[in-house]
């Protein structure tokens, strides 16, 4: 720092000096400190010289000119630290916002990997439903055909029953004409004998011999008849029992 004395107040009988002002310089600033030592053995009522109030009146305008630029500097400084502090406001506040939108962004995203999750899920348990719902329908299918099969089956065997019935009965039918015709033969053949007989006592003796041989031939187709007639029965009782059945 460098030191800079301004004149001192002159007195009687004292040095122009002795009372002198320091004036400090910052060599690194613009301003000026002016330090003024008051001396009290100065008696207010000596009268000040031209130089004394020039000097007095310079000091302070140093002063003012000093208090001003450094207010000036202090003002400048003020604004400085208030758009600094408006800036880390802003920046503070816009950190915050951007937290903020990260935690928001980060629940979004959990939110939509919830979402992800479930939906693969609900997709995974689509996809087994329809697996399983194809599955039983293709046994559904299946089953529809064997049923199918089976009752074509069914309407087959049903067709040659009812064929088979109707053939049994037509057979029984016959048979039962047969039968019938048979028997009427039979008791035809069983009255010729006794016709034959009353007849032949009618008769003379010579004929005798030849009814004898028609009326063994009688008797014979009699009996055959009467086989004929039970086998004839025999297979009308299987006909019925197959009807039945």
């Amino acid at each position: 720092m460098i030191l800079r004395t301004p004149p001192e107040k002159r007195t009687r009988g004292g040095d122009a000096y002795s009372n002198a002002i320091p004036i400090i310089e910052n060599p690194q600033s613009d301003h000026h400190y002016i330090v003024i030592n008051e001396d009290n053995n100065i008696s207010p009522l000596q009268p000040s010289s031209p130089e004394q109030l020039l000097c007095t009146y310079q000091c302070r305008q140093l002063v003012k000119s000093d208090f001003i630029d450094a207010l000036s500097s202090a003002e400048k400084q003020a604004r400085d630290y208030q758009s600094k502090l408006e800036g880390i406001n802003e920046n503070l506040t816009k950190s915050e916002d951007e937290k903020k939108f990260r935690d928001k962004l980060l629940q979004a995203e959990q939110e939509l990997a919830a979402a992800k999750g479930r939906e693969q899920a609900l997709q995974n348990q689509l996809a087994k439903e329809v697996n399983d719902n194809q599955e039983r329908f293709k046994k559904q299918l299946e089953s529809q055909s064997k049923l199918e099969v089976n009752l074509e089956n069914e309407k087959n065997l049903r067709q040659k029953a009812e064929s088979s019935a109707a053939s049994a009965e037509e057979k029984a039918s016959v048979l039962e004409g047969k039968l019938s015709h048979l028997s009427e033969s039979i008791e035809r053949e069983k009255k010729r004998p006794n016709d034959e007989l009353e007849q032949m006592n009618r008769e003379p003796e010579h004929s005798v011999s030849r009814i004898s041989a028609e009326l063994e031939k009688m008797e014979c187709r009699a009996q055959h008849a009467e086989k004929e007639s039970e086998l004839l029965k025999e297979q009308l009782e299987d006909l019925r029992r197959q009807l039945t059945e």
